[in-house]
């Protein structure tokens, strides 16, 4: 289980390495895989938590819709401890 305050990498999004070919260009998080991020909700919602990347998402041209700028709620799963 990730802590608060864990400094995790993306290693896959959804479980996958690639986005399908029909992905909308502001949905690609696959674009933030090998980034760096750090836990700041470690409870998971629906099997996922809330981190916040070191790289600014909206940068990459991506949906951030969360209070918090810069976070997403990712799967657990698809993230490795650093």
């Amino acid at each position: 289980m990730l802590k608060t305050g864990s400094t995790v990498k993306l290693i896959t999004f959804n479980g996958e390495a690639l986005s399908s070919e029909d992905c909308e260009p502001e949905e690609n998080y696959w674009l933030l895989i090998g980034e760096l991020a750090t836990v700041l909700e470690s409870e998971t919602i629906y099997g996922r938590v809330l981190v916040e990347f070191d790289v600014l998402v909206k940068s990459k041209g991506l949906y951030c819709h969360n209070e918090i700028p810069n976070t997403l709620l990712i799967l657990e799963s698809d993230l490795l401890i650093v």
